[in-house]
C-alpha cells in the first residue's frame, strides 16, 4: 500500500457519508450509497474506510470447507475493505470471527456485507468493524460459497437500484450508512467534500453569530 493511498484513506476518515452523498448530488451523479439495511453491526462505534475488495458468492449445497473463501482471506491486500455481494441466501452467515481475524491480520480495515455474519461479540471485541444486513448463527457451509473475487460485483443501493463495486473503489461507512466512490472519482469527491466541510464550519460559526438559514442558503448554496 502506498503512502498516498493511506493519506487518502486518512482524509476520508475525517469526512462522513452524508457529505459524500451531497457531492454526488451536487455533481449530478447517481448516488452510490448502499441499502439502508447495511449498517454497522459491531458494537464499537467506528467508521470503515478503505479500498474495495469485492467478494461474491452464491447458493450451493456443496459440503466441506469453502477453500476459495479461505484463499481470498489469506491473500487480501493491505488497506482494503472487503465488500461481500451475491448473497442471494438469507438467514446464514458468510463468515465468522476466524475469517474476520484473518482479514484483519492481512491489513483489511473492515467488511461490508450484503448479507449476514456471526460471532458478533467476538468480532466486536477485536475492533474490526462490520457493516451488514443482519447477524445469524447459521453457518454457510453446505448452503453458500464464494464463487469469485477481485472483480466488479453489484450490491443493493439505498435508492432501490444496484450499486456496482469494483476493485479499488473507495468505501466509507459510518452511523448513517455506507457509500462507494468509484476509483476514477476518488480525488474529485474527496477534495470537494473537504471544501464543503470547510464551508459548513464557517456557516456554523456565522449561525452562532446570528446568520439566518435563508442567508446561509444565499451565501453557501445549501443548508
Amino acid at each position: 500500500m502506498t503512502t498516498d493511498r493511506e493519506q487518502i484513506r486518512q482524509r476520508f476518515l475525517q469526512l462522513n457519508t452524508a457529505i459524500v452523498c451531497d457531492v454526488y448530488d451536487e455533481l449530478g451523479w447517481p448516488v452510490t450509497a448502499l441499502h439502508t439495511d447495511i449498517r454497522r453491526r459491531t458494537f464499537e462505534r467506528a467508521r470503515v474506510a478503505g479500498w474495495a475488495y469485492p467478494i461474491e458468492g452464491q447458493l450451493s449445497p456443496a459440503t466441506g470447507p469453502d477453500r476459495l473463501k479461505l484463499e481470498v482471506a489469506d491473500a487480501l491486500p493491505a488497506g482494503c475493505v472487503t465488500v461481500w455481494g451475491g448473497a442471494n441466501a438469507s438467514g446464514i452467515c458468510l463468515f465468522g470471527d476466524l475469517i474476520a481475524a484473518t482479514m484483519a491480520k492481512r491489513g483489511c480495515h473492515g467488511a461490508v456485507v450484503d448479507g449476514g455474519f456471526r460471532d458478533l461479540e467476538a468480532i466486536s471485541e477485536t475492533g474490526f468493524p462490520v457493516f451488514a444486513r443482519y447477524v445469524s448463527p447459521v453457518q454457510s457451509v453446505g448452503r453458500w460459497r464464494v464463487t469469485r473475487h477481485a472483480e466488479p460485483i453489484v450490491v443493493r443501493g439505498a435508492l432501490g437500484g444496484l450499486v456496482t463495486v469494483s476493485p479499488d473503489d473507495f468505501v466509507l461507512g459510518d452511523e448513517d450508512g455506507v457509500v462507494v466512490v468509484q476509483a476514477e472519482r476518488v480525488r474529485e469527491v474527496l477534495e470537494r467534500a473537504e471544501a464543503i466541510v470547510r464551508q459548513e464550519a464557517e456557516a456554523r460559526k456565522l449561525s452562532e453569530e446570528g446568520m439566518t438559514a435563508q442567508e446561509m442558503l444565499e451565501r453557501f448554496g445549501h443548508v
